[in-house]
């Protein structure tokens, strides 16, 4: 198996066979080196302490806002005075779910749930208002098999008052979810977020071919890799790996694509995590990704096209590759995502190793960049040697909250998808040059040894970290400014060749579950 820290040595381009040292460049790593701020890279894991019996000074979290729990000046007390009839279930289909259910028989400003793992901090869900009758709310976060004491907190005025803890257990994760493992974790060089929201198909693995057959499955693990959240449908084996956080309300988009289904019309469904929301839309002929808008329409390629359709379902026209290119073009799309501040979507054809900026407003073209005849020109990277660059079978390109341009891609000379290569993917950021059209390179890490024969992305985090997967590698990184690794989550396939294990999808760091949680505004 190959070692996956970045500290050790694996087989270089070199050591492959002859095809392999034949189609591998020797394009050098560029960007800064030095050391970030933070402690020895490794596996380490802070822990609080349990709600216990509560008071002023409770270590707490809220599942809204971490740093802002709700107000107590007034501070806390102990009493089950304000609530009757409390009930702990596990949820029937998502078994790390606890759902809580009371009857309110004081009337209070605000109710909400604390609950902790033994020895682990805090947390709460979000406050709703504290009316008389019946109540329900759900627990999010706790891993399964996990023991959880859970109060119902009610605030009057400045005082919350909280009930006895109720001891709960949550269920068990279904034995066909591939299952995480965190091989490195800093959490001073980390970002703060506490979950990761991703996709995984339960993969054959060890070979090129293994792929989009087996069920897809969305998770949320923590930073220790724990399942605290999942979904799947195998009952249809829908392809789902370009999952959305909706941004017109707090509930998850997923795409079904019809790859290796089983008489399944290809659609987008709506969710809540906790599956009281569910709407689902169809739409014939919908490609690899999708991404959504502020007004809850979805963007998709289909028949070569960029659509939209909007929550009544009514379906527009943007833009069209085959038009655009001409009949030669090889107009297959693997990845469609929408940028707010620009209001312009980003489409990427990997096989003509090009990506297209296209207005959403008008279906102009913004920007071309890539290997095409009219893409804007990548300016020479300053590496030793100078090597000019060009896309290798590139996927996910997105934009910066500056503007910049982040895409993961094979590296030059490298771009046969069929021979994985080490040290030969990379993650790179360009600045855009939109007067002069020019790339100019930014920054590169190719310092991981994977390789994705599918999928692979780069995201910038808040902090400024990147979070970077390897698709059918099975690896997510987080990475720092100066590629140090933060975080280092392998979804394996034991025996075999490791370039080839569970394949990852879209995945997002989050630190707000329940604001995943509600129906659309």
């Amino acid at each position: 198996m190959l070692a996956l820290s970045g500290m050790l040595a694996l087989a270089s381009c070199t050591d492959f066979d002859a095809t392999a040292r034949s189609n591998c460049g020797a394009g050098a790593p560029g960007g800064a080196a030095g050391s970030d701020a933070g402690g020895a890279a490794g596996t380490s894991f802070g822990a609080g302490g349990m709600a216990g019996a509560g008071g002023a000074g409770a270590n707490t979290t809220s599942g809204s806002r971490p740093t802002d729990p709700p107000p107590t000046r007034g501070g806390t007390r102990e009493t089950d005075e304000f609530v009757e009839q409390v009930k702990l279930e596990v949820h029937d289909r998502v078994k790390t779910l606890l759902v809580v259910s009371w009857t309110q028989t004081k009337l209070a400003d605000q109710v909400w749930l604390e609950f902790a793992v033994p020895g682990e901090a805090s947390m709460t869900s979000r406050p709703k208002p504290g009316s008389l009758g019946a109540h329900h709310d759900v627990v999010l976060g706790v891993p399964g098999d996990s023991e959880v004491a859970v109060r119902i907190v009610s605030r009057l005025g400045d005082v919350a008052y909280q009930t006895q803890p109720r001891l709960a257990r949550t269920g068990s994760v279904p034995s066909g979810l591939p299952e995480p493992e965190v091989l490195a974790y800093d959490a001073e060089r980390a970002s703060p977020e506490r979950w990761l929201f991703g996709s995984v198909e339960d993969s054959l693995g060890k070979s090129a071919y293994n792929y989009y057959s087996q069920t897809f499955w969305l998770y949320i693990i923590d930073r220790k890799g724990r399942v605290v959240w999942y979904y799947a449908d195998p009952s249809s084996n829908a392809t789902t790996s370009f999952q959305r956080i909706a941004r017109d309300g707090e509930y998850i988009v997923l795409e079904r694509r019809c790859y290796a289904c089983r008489n399944y019309q290809e659609s987008v469904l709506k969710l809540s995590l906790d599956h009281e929301y569910r709407e689902e839309l169809e739409v014939p002929g919908l490609a690899d990704s999708i991404d959504v808008t502020a007004e809850g329409s979805i963007l998709y390629d289909a028949n070569d096209e960029l659509r939209e359709i909007s929550k009544g379902g009514e379906v527009r026209r943007i833009w069209s590759c085959r038009r655009y290119f001409g009949g030669a073009f090889p107009c297959y799309t693997n990845t469609i995502n929408y940028h707010p501040d620009t209001d312009s979507i980003l489409m990427s054809y990997p096989y003509a190793g090009t990506v297209v900026e296209v207005s959403r407003r008008d279906g102009e073209l913004v920007g071309e960049y890539g290997n095409s005849r009219r893409s804007w020109a990548f300016e020479t990277p300053s590496s030793t040697p100078p090597r000019a660059w060009s896309f290798g079978f590139q996927h996910f390109p997105n934009l910066t909250d500056s503007g910049s341009l982040l895409v993961s891609s094979h590296m030059p000379g490298c771009e046969r998808t069929e021979r994985p290569v080490a040290y030969q993917h990379a993650f790179l950021e360009f600045e855009i040059d939109r007067q002069q059209h020019k790339l100019r390179e930014k920054w590169r890490y190719t310092d991981g040894p994977e390789w994705p024969r599918a999928k692979g992305m780069a995201i910038r985090l808040p902090n400024g970290n990147t979070l970077a997967n390897y698709g059918t590698g099975g690896v997510i990184r987080e990475l720092t400014p100066l590629k140090r690794t933060a975080w280092l989550v392998k979804f394996d396939v034991v025996g075999g060749d490791d370039f080839y294990n569970k394949m990852v999808g879209h995945n997002v760091l989050v630190d707000d579950l329940y604001a995943m949680n509600q129906a659309p505004h």
